[in-house]
C-alpha cells in the first residue's frame, strides 16, 4: 500500500540553482530525489509545496513524496535521508499524511 510523506526541509541555496528540477544544473529537488531514489529503491517523485530561485535559501520548506509503503518510520526517513543529502541540505521531520 502506497504512503505519502510530508517533510520539511532546510537548505543553503547557494551553491543550487533553486528548488525546482531543470535540466543541466543542480537543484534541491534533484538532491532530494536521488536521495529517495536510493532509499526506495527506484525513482520518486518529490513536491515542493513552492519554489526558490537560484541561490535562495529556506528554513522550512514543504514538500512530499509518494512512497510504495510505509516500510520505514519517519525518524527513520529524516536519518537516511540527512546521510544522503549534502551537508547545505537538511530534513527536520517527517510524517505520513493522507494523500487527498
Amino acid at each position: 500500500m502506497s504512503a505519502r510523506l510530508r517533510f520539511t526541509v532546510a537548505y543553503d541555496g547557494t551553491l543550487f540553482a533553486g528548488w525546482q528540477s531543470q535540466t543541466h544544473t543542480n537543484t534541491i529537488q534533484d538532491e532530494l530525489e536521488k536521495a529517495f531514489e536510493e532509499i526506495a529503491g527506484g525513482k520518486l517523485r518529490v513536491h515542493g509545496a513552492g519554489r526558490t530561485d537560484a541561490g535562495v535559501h529556506a528554513l522550512g520548506q514543504v514538500a512530499h513524496a509518494d512512497l510504495p509503503n510505509e516500510k520505514f518510520s519517519t525518524t527513520r526517513w529524516v536519518s537516511a535521508l540527512n546521510a544522503l543529502l549534502p551537508p547545505g541540505i537538511r530534513v527536520s521531520r517527517c510524517a505520513f499524511v493522507a494523500s487527498t
